[in-house]
C-alpha cells in the first residue's frame, strides 16, 4: 500500500527526511510548525498510535511515524485542540508500507554502488545459512549489514523472512534495483542502533563478510556486534581471517553468548571464518 492510502487522501508525505531520524522525539517538531486546522491519526489494533498526519487546505498530508517514538506532550495537547479523523490499520502492514517509502526514497537519491554479487558464493552463503536454521521455515531473520542483500535474497529463497539494513546508501540501492533487497524489509540505519527500529522478534542474525576489522574501527563492530547478540538467540558471524574472527568471538562472549569458531574451507576470501553461537 501507498502512505496515502491510509489516510485516505491523493497525497501524502513524512516530514522526517530520512528512516533512521524515525525514533527520535526531536523530530516533533517538524509536525509542529505546519499549519494546520486539521489532524489524521493512524492507529493499530491495539488502538496505538502509528502516525500523526496534518491536513493542508488543498486535501494534503504532511505526517510524522511514531511506531518507534511516542509522540510528545505538546504535540498531543495540539492534536486535542484540532478537528481530526482516526483509522485503524495494521501494524505490520504500515510498517512495511513506512520502509518502503523510504527504500523509495534511497533509490532516487543515492549514487548506487557497482554491481559486486559473485555467483560462486551462492552456494556458500546458501550452506552456511543452512548451518543455523536447517529445514525451518517461516523464521525472522536478520541480514545485518547487508550490503547488497546475497544473504537476504538467499534467505527468502529458503523460505524464511530476512529484515535487511546497513549504513551504506549506496550498497543499499544496488541490492534494491537488483531485488535482492525487498524495499519494505529494508533500513538505512547505524547498525549500533538496531534495537531501536526493530518492532518483532528475531529467531537468528546472520552477519556475512563483517570487517576488515582494525584497531581504529574496533569500538564501531564491537557496538554492532553487540546489539546483534542482544536481539537475536542464534547468531553467525563471517569474515575473512582468523584473528578477526577471534576478536568476534571475544565480543560475543561480551554480550553473553557462548561462540565457536570454525574455519570455512568452501570460501577462499570472504566468508572463510565463521563464528557461531545459539
Amino acid at each position: 500500500m501507498r502512505l496515502a492510502e491510509f489516510f485516505e487522501t491523493d497525497e501524502a508525505r513524512l516530514v522526517e527526511p530520512l528512516f533512521s531520524d524515525l525514533c527520535y522525539t526531536e523530530m516533533d517538531e517538524l509536525l509542529m510548525n505546519i499549519p494546520a486546522e486539521r489532524s489524521r491519526i493512524l492507529i493499530d489494533e491495539n488502538e496505538e498510535v502509528l502516525s500523526v498526519g496534518l491536513e493542508s487546505a488543498d486535501g494534503g498530508i504532511q505526517a510524522s511515524c511514531f511506531h518507534l517514538r511516542t509522540p510528545s506532550e505538546t504535540l498531543l495537547s495540539r492534536l486535542e485542540e484540532m478537528d481530526g479523523d482516526i483509522f485503524q490499520i495494521p501494524r505490520r502492514i504500515f510498517e512495511d508500507t513506512i520502509r518502503r517509502y523510504y527504500s523509495d526514497t534511497l533509490i532516487t537519491t543515492s549514487v548506487m554502488a557497482s554491481n559486486d554479487l559473485n555467483p560462486e558464493r551462492l552456494s556458500i552463503t546458501r550452506d552456511l545459512i543452512s548451518s543455523v536454521v536447517a529445514n525451518e521455515q517461516d523464521l525472522t531473520c536478520l541480514d545485518c549489514c547487508c550490503g547488497t542483500g546475497i544473504g537476504s535474497y538467499l534467505m527468502r529463497d529458503m523460505g524464511l523472512n530476512p529484515l535487511s539494513y546497513d549504513n551504506d546508501d549506496a550498497l543499499l540501492a544496488r541490492g534494491l534495483s537488483e531485488g535482492r533487497l525487498l524495499p519494505e524489509r529494508t533500513m538505512w540505519i547505524d547498525g549500533r542502533l538496531l534495537d531501536a527500529y526493530l518492532t518483532e522478534p528475531v529467531d537468528c542474525a546472520f552477519g556475512f563478510m563483517f570487517g576488515e576489522l582494525q584497531s581504529f574501527n574496533h569500538d564501531i563492530w564491537s557496538e554492532i556486534v553487540s546489539v546483534i547478540c542482544e536481539v537475536s538467540e542464534r547468531t553467525l558471524i563471517t569474515v575473512g581471517t582468523e584473528p578477526e574472527a577471534a576478536i568476534i568471538r571475544e565480543w560475543m562472549q561480551d554480550a553473553g553468548k557462548n561462540p565457536e569458531i570454525w574455519e570455512n574451507d568452501k570460501d577462499p576470501i570472504y566468508d572463510r571464518w565463521v563464528c557461531s553461537a545459539d
